[in-house]
């Protein structure tokens, strides 16, 4: 296995194609097929499903993939900061966000990055299932998680970013302007949630659990716009950061009730088994900056 057949196979699963890999590798097709079974073979494993509609990777190919991409970022990144001798950040930075932060962080942290270091190529990610798990393997650089999910990793740093309250949401006229409750209350609705675990979840099937009562999750789902809209729809209730919901009432949109009980301690967390690029501690230290520029702006609600 070289690096060659790496690149060409990470360009084949990226387009689904050996004829468009080869049109933008400007390479033969017979030749692009020719390196990709000697690097099955190298490996005794099948890369690829090969049918009438395409290619599909098999458990192999994902894994090979996940692990070819960290190597040729890290490749790439090493370059640009040996062009740059550290002083100026250049390469790629990615980033993953719960997608409810990246409704107000993404805009103006790209504007003033890119402002600043137009030579990054940064690479978003939202979402919530797996965060934790890209910043593992290595597809993140940096992710913003809630504490729990990154304080008992070992080879992980973080740095405490904003605590913020969260809010049960339901259909518009709800709840009245100002309504408060309890986790206890929240647990006796019908839910709908963000997909995979987390850590709202799991402090809700603790309090759930405290007053024996079974919790009722109607729907998953990690879009948040989809969420809501459900939410609107009648379907269940969601308990959400404010982030997530700012505004949706005044609008007539949503209602909301302050949960009480419950906020989000939201942390910014990395991989300490390896040195940072110039890319990423500048991204660091901007996330850092709008961050708090926003909760200044009550972007993440009160929370006392």
């Amino acid at each position: 296995m070289n690096q060659k057949q790496l690149d060409y196979f990470i360009r084949i699963a990226e387009l689904g194609s050996f004829r468009r890999a080869s049109e933008a590798l400007r390479i033969a097709q017979p030749a692009l097929t020719r390196q990709i079974q000697r690097l099955e073979q190298d490996l005794g494993v099948q890369l690829f499903f090969r049918g009438g509609r395409g290619i599909i990777l098999t458990n192999a190919g994902e894994l090979l993939l996940e692990r070819a991409q960290f190597i040729q970022r890290q490749t790439e990144q090493a370059m640009a900061d040996v062009r740059s001798e550290g002083s100026v950040p250049r390469g790629s930075v990615s980033l993953g966000v719960p997608g409810s932060i990246a409704n107000v962080l993404f805009k103006p942290l790209v504007e003033t990055y890119l402002r600043l270091y137009p030579g990054v190529r940064l690479r978003l990610y939202d979402g919530v299932a797996h965060l934790r798990d890209q910043l593992l393997s290595g597809v993140l650089d940096l992710a913003i998680l809630p504490t729990g999910r990154v304080l008992t990793e070992a080879g992980i740093g973080s740095v405490t970013l904003v605590r913020e309250q969260v809010y049960l949401a339901g259909p518009p006229g709800e709840f009245a302007v100002g309504s408060n409750c309890m986790l206890a209350d929240v647990v006796r609705l019908p839910l709908v949630a963000a997909g995979g675990a987390s850590s709202m979840t799991a402090r809700l099937e603790a309090s759930a659990l405290s007053v024996g009562q079974e919790l009722e999750f109607r729907v998953e789902t990690e879009n948040l716009p989809v969420l809501k809209e459900l939410i609107r729809a009648g379907i269940g209730y969601s308990v959400l950061p404010y982030c997530a919901v700012c505004g949706d009432d005044e609008r007539g949109y949503l209602s909301l009730c302050r949960v009480e009980d419950c906020s989000l301690d939201r942390v910014l967390g990395w991989r300490t088994d390896r040195p940072l690029t110039p890319a990423v501690r500048a991204m660091v230290t901007l996330i850092r900056e709008q961050v708090e520029k926003l909760k200044q702006q009550g972007a993440f609600g009160r929370c006392d």
